[in-house]
């Protein structure tokens, strides 16, 4: 299953260890333990007051980290079977759309290995210590532009907003967190303001489009963490994270659609950047 990526504190040690594994046991099924979303209209349509914030992403109140730091890169790939074609989408309205969404994953031409550079797949760096990193970013945008949002995973820090903006003209959209119902049905008009939608509990959500006639495909998987060191790899199947504490850590990846992950250590050296492949390995479920 998941790696419990939502779940994952800080990554900080302060005297005593933080493991992937700890964390990933306080999930289930991936899910993060704590606030449930029971179905029952969630504000979203408001920050989470700071208060909230701080319990989650620092509940120790550990002095932010002072120390060197440095950076990781690299390219994650897929090996096995290539990305089946998804069934049941109608693109009719929007042939834009089928580019994005018409396979289950989205993936590159092979290399001489056979491997394929993979998009969408969610990286996090955890195992760091010295302290506690806030996010410096007050907002994660996304934009819908040929039928298709700009990524197909979103990743997040509790406390940071979703901003959604609309690039196409002629088309409106209500963009919405599925695990996080509203009253409320913000609209994104086309080239207007962005929808802000403030998630309130780190949670893995599910972006879509309220309104969904002839683009009911347009979805993404929205990943709240607590803490910042995370990215999602392009579609060339690379990712960057800076601002990442010297010295050992783990470097995650999750690949959520079909659920595969895999994790690698690495040491981090203070103003470098330290090259870090990852590769998934896909097989196709029997049709049997």
């Amino acid at each position: 299953m998941a790696l419990g990526l939502v779940t994952l504190a800080a990554g900080c040690k302060n005297g005593a260890s933080s493991s992937l594994e700890k964390d990933a046991a306080a999930t289930t099924d991936g899910v993060a333990a704590g606030p449930e979303t029971s179905g029952a209209a969630v504000s979203v349509e408001q920050p989470l007051p700071p208060a909230s914030v701080e319990a989650y992403v620092n509940p120790a109140h550990l002095p932010v980290y002072q120390g060197p730091m440095g950076s990781i890169e690299g390219t994650v790939t897929i090996a096995g079977d290539a990305s089946p074609d998804t069934t049941h989408r109608d693109y009719a309205k929007c042939r834009g759309g089928e580019l994005a969404y018409g396979k289950l994953f989205r993936e590159g031409p092979p290399r001489p290995d056979g491997a394929r550079p993979v998009a969408d797949v969610l990286i996090v760096v955890t195992g760091y210590s010295g302290g506690y990193l806030p996010e410096t970013k007050p907002a994660r945008t996304v934009t819908i532009e040929g039928c298709a949002l700009s990524s197909r995973t979103i990743d997040m820090t509790i406390g940071q907003r979703l901003d959604v903006r609309n690039l196409m003209r002629d088309k409106i959209f209500a963009p919405a967190l599925l695990q996080a119902p509203s009253y409320m049905a913000l609209v994104a008009s086309p080239s207007g303001d962005p929808v802000s939608l403030h998630p309130q509990a780190p949670h893995p959500y599910t972006l879509y489009d309220r309104f969904g006639a002839g683009s009911a495909y347009l979805t993404a998987e929205v990943y709240v963490l607590l803490q910042p060191l995370h990215a999602v790899t392009d579609l060339e199947g690379r990712y960057r994270i800076d601002g990442i504490p010297a010295g050992p850590v783990k470097v995650n990846g999750l690949l959520g659609v079909v659920q595969k992950e895999a994790t690698k250590a690495a040491v981090v050296q203070p103003d470098l950047v330290e090259t870090v492949d990852l590769e998934l390995t896909y097989q196709a479920p029997s049709k049997e």
